[in-house]
This record gives structure tokens, C-alpha cells and sequence, in this order.
């Protein structure tokens, strides 16, 4: 008997406790966001027939962070069919709201539903299976791990900044929850709906049907399979991930599409590959600051503009604007513009890509900065972190590299300083967005 198993995955906090620039989900390991490697571990399981992903609700991140999930080529770990959909919903205020919100995207007629972590990539599929034949048993089920380190309640104390002791459960009986967690559709739905006609919160799904008075079954969880939470986690999953990675694989031969359902989108691949080719020059003035990439480099001199004259993100826009035959960067931000006056060339770079990334995703850019001084090359790996930030990819797809114009000309001479820049780009088939 068939009984499809879809998978919810809440992706639309904040993760402020880690520390990022951009919510933990989006942080990247390798040339994969932590919400990719979720996804993608996901989908690789043959009992999952589709995902639900439920990102933040203006999707600042979203659709950039997981566009390779059904993009051929990509390489994502253990993705063997093209027929499992990945659908996109905006989220809520809190992880409870998300999966609300995503179980209406989840098709009626699917028997069970799994929920996950979108910042637990380490889980096993022996684990899921596990969870999984529990809930089959139950219709709910839960996998955890007992607690090592001793467990007590506390209490406020008599000041504000102390706190008290005020018992010490048996830590035999006590459980840290993870995820993956199974559920009968109808009785997860029924928990969800219930607990929102209360105005009941709780910390997890079980917690929910729990409170309908379910019982809810327990399987063994996995150390491994720890939530990203603080920035050592990151490193922690890093190493599992990088070194468990299969080799990568291209996928051929497939046709893709999109899929709106309301404000759901199904994200799925396509297009065409374009090169542009970007070049910017200034001239070197004594007392600026020097702006490379999005990087100050410690110099008496610097390129003189309307902006901070960093020529090497300069390059970049123009080549990208080049490959979407959208203009150049003077038509974008004038340079007689006073809001652009001494302006971040990395925060245009991200303001501009943000405008155009529904258009094309960016597969990789090659970086040439001519100059005789400063010495650029100790600030290469800083740079490729700001500009891959900016677009959104992994610094793994930004080359950067300088060279000398041989005492050649004004450059030469050091009175100025040039890049090049040639990005390569697919762009979304027109019509689909």
C-alpha cells in the first residue's frame, strides 16, 4: 500500500544566537546554503515524495539560497528523481505559524508528515527510517537523546542577576528533543488547527499532539545530528558534511517548470547560460580611502568617484548588467546622484543584484584587478567573502586575482588603478516568474 510521506521545513527564523550576517539557515557550507543541505538530504530519501519549505515572509534570502534544488547540474547529495516538488510558502512569526502555514501547501491526500529542522543537516536517513516506522506504529513519533550532563530547575533569586536551585529531576526520565518528527497528516493537522483555536504554543510538534492526548512514541536520536545554533556548530556541521559529501554528479536530460499555488512557488530550473564582461578604472588620490571588493586595504591613496570608487565591485555590476543586457551601472546609480555620494560599492552590488536575481542565478565571477599599488593580494579570500555575500553564492564562485601594468602608462605610473571582470550567469526562462 502507498502512503506518501512529505516533508515540512521551518526555515523562516532569524537565528540571531549564531551570529551571521544572514539567518543560519542561509549560512553556506561549501557551495550549499544549511537550508540546501537540509533540503537536499531530504529529498534524497526514497519514503519523501516532496518538501515544503516555509521561508521568511519578504523572502530576503530565499530565493537565491535555494534555487539549485532543481537545477540540473547542480550536484546537490543524493538527489535521484526530478519529480519530487519543492514548494516554497511564506512563514510566520514563530516556528509553530510556519508549519501552519506550510501544512496547507502539503497535498490532502498524503498519509504522513514529517517535520525538520531547516538548521539540522547532519541527520541520518537510518534515523529518519527509524522515527519514521514509529510513527507508522503510533502515528507519532519523536527521536531524542538523554541528557549527560546534569539537569536542574531553577529559580529566581533574590536579585535580579541571581538565580536559585530549585530542584534536580532524574535526568533518566529527561529527553533533548530532535528532529526529524513523523506524524499521521490528520492528526498533526488536527493538533495545529486545535492548538490555534486555544491559542496553545508549544516548543515542537509533539508538544501539540501531545496536548490532544496522543500518545507520542520515542526513538533513540543521533549525536551527530545537532541543530546550528551558535557559530562553533557551523564549523561542527562543516566538517561532517564536506567530508560525508558524495562526489558530484550532473544531472541531464530533465525539463523543468514552475508552479504557483497562491503564494506557493515551486522552484525548478531551466534557462540559459550568458557571460558579461565588466570594466571600471579611477584614478589613485592621496588622502582616499582604498575600497577594494568591499574591502579597505591599508594604503596612502585611494580611487577618486562619486562613490568609494571601488573599481573591482564596479567591474562586476557592469558584467552583470552586460550578461542581462540591462545597462550599466552609471544608468543605476547615476554618478551626479547626491544619494550615492561616497556610496558602499558592495551595498550597490547587493542592492543591484537584489533587483535582478529573480532574472538569472550567478554561476561564477573571474576577477582581474591591474595595479601597481596597494599589494591586493593578502585581501583576495576577503574580498571573494564580500562579493559572494553580496550575490548571494559561495565565495568558491569568485575568483580574484591582480596584476601590473608593468610601469606601463598612468597606471603604470601609479596614478590609477582598473579591474576586469567576467561573470557568467543562467538566466530563468522568460515567462516562468
Amino acid at each position: 500500500m502507498n502512503e506518501p510521506l512529505w516533508a515540512i521545513v521551518p526555515a523562516a527564523g532569524q537565528g540571531v544566537r549564531a551570529g551571521l550576517q544572514v539567518p543560519k539557515q542561509f549560512a553556506r557550507i561549501g557551495d550549499k546554503t544549511v537550508l540546501e543541505w537540509t533540503v537536499s538530504r531530504l529529498l534524497a530519501l526514497p519514503e519523501v515524495s516532496g518538501v515544503v519549505v516555509a521561508v521568511p515572509p519578504a523572502m530576503p534570502q530565499g530565493p537565491s539560497a535555494v534555487s539549485g534544488f532543481a537545477l540540473p547540474g547542480t550536484g546537490l547529495p543524493g538527489m535521484s528523481t526530478p519529480d519530487k516538488p519543492v514548494l516554497f510558502v511564506p512563514g510566520g512569526n514563530s516556528r509553530q505559524e510556519s508549519v501552519y502555514l506550510a501544512l496547507s501547501a502539503v497535498p490532502m491526500d498524503v498519509r504522513w508528515i514529517a517535520v525538520h529542522d531547516a538548521a539540522r543537516p547532519c541527520f541520518t536517513p537510518d534515523l529518519f527510517r527509524r522515527v519514521f516506522l514509529a510513527a507508522k506504529l503510533s502515528l507519532a513519533a519523536i527521536c531524542g537523546l538523554r541528557p549527560t550532563d546534569t539537569i536542574k530547575v531553577v529559580r529566581q533569586g533574590s536579585t535580579p542577576v541571581t538565580s536559585l536551585v530549585a530542584s534536580t529531576p532524574d535526568r533518566d526520565s529527561l529527553l533533548a528533543v530532535q528532529t526529524p518528527q513523523v506524524f499521521e497528516a490528520g492528526l498533526l493537522r488536527r493538533a495545529h488547527r486545535e492548538a490555534r483555536d486555544r491559542g496553545f504554543v508549544g516548543t515542537d510538534d509533539s508538544q501539540l499532539v501531545e496536548a490532544l492526548g496522543h500518545p507520542v512514541a520515542v526513538v533513540q536520536g543521533e549525536r551527530q545530528n545537532i541543530k546550528i545554533t551558535y557559530p562553533e556548530d557551523l564549523e561542527t556541521a562543516m566538517k561532517r558534511l564536506i567530508e560525508d559529501s558524495p562526489p558530484r554528479r550532473t544531472v541531464r536530460g530533465r525539463s523543468f517548470r514552475y508552479r504557483r499555488v497562491g503564494r506557493v512557488r515551486e522552484r525548478c530550473g531551466g534557462g540559459v547560460t550568458v557571460t558579461g564582461f565588466g570594466f571600471d578604472i579611477h584614478p589613485l588620490t592621496a588622502g582616499r580611502k582604498c575600497v577594494l571588493g568591499g574591502v579597505l586595504i591599508p594604503s596612502d591613496k585611494g580611487p577618486l568617484g562619486h562613490s568609494d570608487g571601488d573599481v573591482l565591485c564596479h567591474a562586476v555590476m557592469d558584467a552583470i548588467l552586460g550578461g542581462l543586457g540591462r545597462g550599466d551601472i552609471g544608468q543605476w546609480f547615476p554618478p551626479g546622484d547626491p544619494r550615492y555620494a561616497g556610496a558602499c560599492s558592495v551595498g550597490l552590488l547587493r542592492d543591484m543584484w537584489k533587483r535582478l536575481m529573480d532574472e538569472a542565478e550567478v554561476l561564477h565571477v573571474d576577477a582581474t584587478v591591474v595595479a601597481e599599488t596597494p599589494k591586493i593580494s593578502p585581501f583576495y579570500g576577503a574580498m571573494r567573502d564580500a562579493i559572494g555575500q553580496a550575490l548571494e553564492i559561495s565565495p568558491s564562485r569568485v575568483s580574484v586575482k591582480a596584476t601590473t601594468a608593468e610601469k606601463l602608462g598612468s597606471i603604470g605610473r601609479g596614478e590609477g588603478i582598473a579591474a576586469f571582470a567576467v561573470v557568467t550567469l543562467r538566466k530563468r526562462p522568460e515567462g516562468l516568474l
